[in-house]
């Protein structure tokens, strides 16, 4: 039997698993936001599963110091303790579910494959309307492995991760994210309520100023959710407002620095081919396992 290391159970511990440097950082600073205020009482461990084929022409520890050195310089930025985790790998979707899985950990941050937005529906319904289409993608259509107007509201790997991993994954579509301060959360539907408790982690760590959109009008017809509301606004008053808004308008979307969603109400939003989807803030789209 193999054990796991030993941590403090009180402790809140996230594992942000990075491709490349820039997102590296970029998860990192979105991981502070949730914990900032708590101290010894968080773990934080950035990690970066490498393809063993990339790894032939480097020399491993400069490949390896290449890709953390975003992650070094804005942890000391945030002056934050961050552990790191370099693995080459034969098979990397497996690699990092199993790390998730055995790992105690709360929580599992990824960014949404790039490979989502180039040409893609989903890259165009999301406003990236790059015109270039990845050459490998186009083979692959012709070839019938691929669907150029793949209407899947996530990429096949993380498709594949959240299907494998038992602990709530946070995957973010990156727009230019810089922190947490402004953040919206669009609640469709009861099973979204457990988004409320992310929200009430960025207050509590960050400050955030967070608006929940009764999107299906269910809050206010529900004494449990409306008590949470209540109890939040009791320890940080002026930080959290209810809106009955139908309609999301562009300039609010705009004032935005993040937007919290169920992975189901991504699956919905993408189905139906949400015509604010294009504007958009950064948006971090939370499975609830």
């Amino acid at each position: 039997l193999e054990e796991s290391s030993p941590h403090n159970d009180a402790q809140y511990r996230v594992l942000l698993s990075f491709d490349n440097p820039e997102s590296g950082s970029t998860l990192l600073k979105l991981a502070h936001d949730f914990t900032s205020k708590m101290n010894g009482n968080k773990s934080i461990t950035a990690m970066n599963i490498a393809p063993v084929e990339e790894m032939h022409a480097y020399d491993i520890n400069e490949y390896e110091n290449e890709q953390f050195k975003n992650v070094i310089d804005t942890s000391h930025d945030l002056k934050l303790k961050v552990t790191t985790l370099f693995k080459a790998s034969t098979d990397i979707e497996n690699d990092l579910t199993s790390i998730s899985n055995k790992g105690n950990y709360d929580l599992l941050l990824i960014m949404l494959g790039k490979s989502m937005y180039e040409g893609s529906l989903l890259g165009r319904l999301l406003g990236f309307t790059t015109k270039i289409i990845n050459p490998e993608k186009l083979l692959n259509t012709v070839k019938g492995k691929g669907n150029i107007f793949n209407n899947s509201p996530f990429d096949d790997f993380t498709l594949q991760i959240l299907d494998k991993t038992n602990i709530p994954v946070g995957i973010l579509v990156e727009k230019d994210f810089k922190s947490a301060d402004k953040v919206f959360v669009p609640i469709f539907n009861l099973s979204d309520f457990y988004l409320l408790e992310y929200a009430k982690r960025l207050i509590n760590n960050n400050n955030s100023q967070i608006i929940i959109l009764d999107v299906a009008g269910q809050i206010r017809n529900n004494i449990e959710v409306k008590e949470i509301i209540r109890s939040i606004e009791q320890v940080a008053p002026n930080h959290i407002t209810l809106y009955n808004e139908k309609k999301i308008e562009k300039e609010f979307l705009n004032f935005q620095d993040l937007m919290l969603i169920s992975s189901k109400s991504w699956k919905n939003l993408i189905d139906t081919k949400s015509l604010w989807l294009s504007d958009i803030p950064s948006t971090l789209i939370i499975s609830n396992p």
